[in-house]
């Protein structure tokens, strides 16, 4: 017991060390393909997202899979959070479609239209096969799970916070589901959607939490808030960050003219 106990602690504790300060962080190649913005999933596979396209490659930037359909539109929304069952959102065209780990559709898609809603805004990962749907006209974050079937919602979360609330992305992690309002800040609530805090982290548009850190750029370089203790922690890369990047433990990638650029940590 002691034994287990002791792995577990050390676990733990190495958990971090990749975002730990001072890591040096290389590059490792370019992948020459025009993208728009770029997912990582826990595995290391890499997404490229472009005009209503999903390429996939492996941590060497192999490609493995495509996924085309010009008919959702241009502005789509990825979450790579199970890799197994990859959810691609349009807001536009307000359907939602799952993808499994060769970017095949797992089911019919959904058209959020013919469900009753006026307007979907954001969707996203949930634990044990359900997602979450963001309805901003009613301000209420609502969870589904697998089979389509509405389990919960939050209270109109405009009036319960009292402002007003545009938030651009959101990401369960941790039994914890982030709203990030660039304009007001990070909202934290549990998974039953009730709110917890705000972090007052203005300016971020698009949610990267891992390491229990949340990760977002400033002036061209990128930073982590230990989602802990609240501090913040520079991650040392030579190549400035633009508007998409992407990360796990193991690798950051980077959006640029030239590709998406990749990086791992020192060996």
């Amino acid at each position: 017991m002691r034994k287990l106990v002791l792995v577990l602690i050390l676990f733990s504790l190495c958990s971090g060390l990749m975002f730990a300060q001072g890591t040096k962080w290389v590059m490792q190649e370019v992948l020459e393909s025009p993208v728009s913005r770029v997912k990582v999933d826990q595995l290391n596979n890499i997404y490229g997202i472009l005009k209503g396209e999903i390429v996939k490659y492996d941590t060497e930037g192999k490609l493995l899979t495509r996924y085309s359909n010009k008919l959702i539109g241009e502005d789509v929304k990825l979450d790579v959070t199970n890799p197994m069952k990859v959810i691609l959102y349009s807001e536009d065209q307000m359907r939602l479609i799952f993808l499994d780990s060769r970017l095949g559709e797992l089911r019919q898609e959904i058209n959020l239209f013919n469900q009753g809603y006026e307007q979907i805004s954001l969707a996203a990962t949930s634990h044990s096969n359900g997602f979450w749907l963001y309805d901003p006209i009613n301000f209420k974050l609502i969870r589904f799970d697998q089979y389509f079937k509405k389990e919960r919602e939050s209270l109109n979360i405009a009036q319960l916070l009292r402002v007003e609330f545009y938030p651009t992305d959101i990401l369960e992690v941790d039994n914890k589901v982030y709203l990030t309002d660039p304009k007001n800040g990070i909202y934290v609530f549990d998974i039953y959607g009730n709110y917890i805090k705000r972090l007052p982290l203005k300016g971020v548009n698009e949610l990267h939490i891992n390491d229990r850190r949340l990760f977002f750029e400033r002036g061209g370089k990128l930073f982590g808030l230990n989602l802990v203790n609240q501090a913040e922690e520079s991650v040392q890369i030579e190549t400035p960050v633009g508007s998409s990047f992407a990360l796990n433990r193991n690798m950051i990638c980077l959006v640029s003219s030239k590709g998406i650029i990749i990086y791992k940590p020192e060996e």
